[in-house]
């Protein structure tokens, strides 16, 4: 796991961790040099490591050569950690970007205490969980923590800040040996020191030394997995979901206004499942929210194809496949308890509502301006330039009657053209209200709206 922590790092670790189970590994061991990652990324990749150990697979963590900020966490989360005599760990301190680079956090409402404490505790939970410092850990996350190394009763022992003066004020004889890390600084950590402070495990120049330390036999070891093209593949799809979906929106958009169902709503549902297809191999979207995903777009093909105007199926598959999206991010059996997950939630909920506006407004200047267009005015419905009662299909005024009976010239999924019997050879855009009306059946317009007849079957052909 090398280079930036990212949606491909987690597709990466998703498909090492699926392959050690499914050969009866008994460790996985992580090489690991990396500058950090997004923090969003990070709390997906943690429970990912935490649950492959509790389900009985032993993590290994070689850090080769550095693991920095989130890789530190990745580190931690491994019961056992070794590194190369030229590898640091360490200097996790929460960054945002902006436009003068990387910052501080916000300070407002408390928003940059609540990320660092949430931070402080994950890597000081991890440190214990393995019998490593705690304070190192949380040293390495802010600033304003301090870390002594003391001799009490004839036994070097590390101390945060709190402790240390606690101690002191007990008037229990001690020895400050060194200050390991004084406030106003992050903790960034030698491999040597890493080793004399029991973080790491000890030192190892190559893999094979860290295999020999965990007494693994070369035989049995499965040969590295690497970045594949589906992994890089998985990181940009993430960057282009939010155009994914606002392509998927508009595309959906030109099949309602197209009789029938065509190529632009196959194209929509395959942006769907592309964005989908991201997020499950880089182990986000569990199965329950394919399942979401997929009975939301069948729904809302009911409400085109089948029963127009029912609104709850459209409303409720909208809602499904807008859930099943936004969830899908987060991963499986995320909690809103963690603020890293609440942050993605919301940066991803945001995303998606810009792609959301974006496609209204395309659906607003297509449905203007595009049947006026030489090259593109064929896809979509509209009179005949020709007809001589093209003006009067745009004056609701001068459309048919209610009542008026006509013909359907093509069939009406829901929507298509049909002409009337007070008009002959004039072609008028109308809605079927109920079924499919197949070409050459006899209609009765029951409704007149802008622009547009809605009507009904006849129950006989032409």
């Amino acid at each position: 796991m090398d280079g930036f922590i990212d949606t491909g790092a987690v597709a990466l670790l998703t498909r090492a961790i699926h392959n050690a189970r499914r050969e009866g590994a008994e460790t996985l061991v992580i090489e690991l040099d990396t500058p950090g990652g997004a923090l969003d990324v990070l709390g997906v990749l943690q429970k990912q490591l935490v649950d492959a150990e509790d389900s009985g697979l032993k993590l290994s963590c070689w850090v080769h050569l550095h693991a920095a900020s989130a890789g530190a966490l990745v580190a931690l989360s491994c019961s056992s950690i070794y590194m190369h005599p030229a590898g640091t760990i360490g200097s996790a301190h929460p960054v945002t970007s902006g436009p003068n680079g990387l910052e501080s956090l916000p300070q407002e409402e408390g928003a940059r205490e609540k990320v660092l404490s949430f931070l402080r505790s994950q890597f000081a939970s991890m440190a214990e969980r393995y019998g490593r410092p705690p304070s190192l850990a949380e040293a390495m996350v802010d600033a304003d923590v301090e870390v002594y190394q003391v001799r009490v009763d004839n036994e070097l022992r590390l101390f945060d800040g709190e402790q240390f003066f606690v101690l002191r004020d007990s008037g229990k004889p001690y020895e400050l040996v060194a200050t390991i890390k004084a406030k106003g600084k992050i903790l960034n950590l030698t491999a040597k020191q890493a080793v004399e402070m029991r973080l790491a495990d000890g030192l190892a120049s190559s893999m094979e030394e860290v295999l020999e330390r965990l007494d693994l036999e070369p035989a049995n070891v499965t040969p590295m997995i690497e970045r594949s093209a589906s992994d890089r593949a998985v990181v940009w799809i993430e960057k282009l979901t939010p155009l994914l979906i606002l392509a998927a929106l508009v595309l959906a958009y030109l099949e309602l206004k197209l009789p029938g169902f065509g190529v632009p709503g196959i194209l929509s549902i395959a942006c769907f499942t592309i964005v989908l297809a991201g997020k499950y191999m880089a182990g986000l979207a569990d199965v329950l929210y394919n399942v979401a995903v997929a009975a939301g777009i069948i729904l809302l093909v009911l409400e085109v194809l089948v029963f127009p105007g029912a609104l709850w199926f459209g409303i409720s598959g909208a809602l499904l496949v807008a859930g099943g999206l936004l969830f899908a991010s987060l991963g499986p059996g995320f909690t809103f308890a963690d603020p890293l997950l609440r942050e993605r939630l919301l940066d991803t909920g945001l995303e998606y509502a810009g792609a959301a506006v974006g496609a209204i407004v395309i659906a607003l200047v297509i449905s203007r301006w595009l049947p006026k267009t030489p090259i593109l005015r064929r896809v979509v419905l509209a009179p005949d330039p020709a007809s001589a009662f093209a003006e009067a299909v745009i004056d609701t005024a001068a459309l048919p009657a209610v009542g008026t009976v006509g013909i359907a010239l093509t069939d009406l999924r829901p929507v298509g053209k049909v002409t009337v019997d007070a008009r002959p050879g004039v072609e008028l855009e109308a809605r079927s209200l109920g079924p499919l009306v197949q070409a050459g059946t006899r209609v009765r317009v029951i409704e007149v709206g802008e622009g547009r007849l809605v009507v009904e079957p006849l129950g006989e052909r032409a």
